[in-house]
């Protein structure tokens, strides 16, 4: 069995948890969105090149906590991990965070490994926990690396099979309408209340 049926083997029950919102998205407008409202239930208010734009409000006239999302796909086009990227208010060292999502038989004492573009330095973030979707891991950004981002075509992730350790896999990470997604997520942020 090759590293890419084992890994597509793994994902693809993982994937059956994941939102299926791909279908006929591109015909879903932020009305119609809003029409089918279904507490706690993401839904898709906006496409940005390769970048979807989710949104979940948990009670019907409530505020709309957002991300920005990508399922990411093999060269097969086989569905092989996620991510999603919220913004972060501002106050912070963090002007976003990333939840990647990775098939469960990812071998965790590795790491997951995040490079831009075609760097050769990649940093390495641990795993915070597998759940029935698969081994998740959490990324802060600062802005420095948002603007890099920017800039950049692509990002790459590199996470080793459980069954394969010596043979690292790397996922392309599309930032083709990063900017426009980003905009769009941090134009979306509830307004805070200045302290008195």
């Amino acid at each position: 069995m090759t590293l890419r049926i084992a890994l597509r083997t793994t994902f693809l029950s993982a994937l059956l948890c994941l939102p299926q919102l791909a279908l006929a998205q591109d015909e879903t407008t932020e009305a119609e969105a809003e029409q089918s409202f279904s507490p706690g239930e993401p839904y898709l208010v906006a496409t940005h090149r390769d970048w979807e734009l989710l949104c979940t409000r948990f009670e019907e006239d409530g505020d709309e906590v957002c991300e920005m999302y990508q399922l990411l796909i093999d060269e097969d086009e086989s569905p092989i991990a996620e991510i999603s990227i919220a913004a972060i208010p501002p106050g912070t060292d963090v002007v976003a965070g990333a939840t990647i999502t990775t098939p469960l038989e990812t071998f965790l004492p590795t790491g997951l490994g995040w490079s831009v573009g075609d760097a050769e330095e990649m940093r390495v973030e641990g795993f915070r926990m597998c759940a029935v979707i698969g081994c998740i891991a959490r990324i802060g950004f600062s802005a420095a690396e948002i603007e890099e981002m920017k800039r950049g075509t692509h990002a790459n992730i590199t996470i080793a099979p459980f069954v394969a350790i010596d043979q690292p896999v790397d996922i392309r990470v599309s930032l083709m309408g990063f900017t426009a997604a980003l905009d769009d997520l941090q134009a979306r942020i509830p307004a805070t209340e200045p302290a008195e």
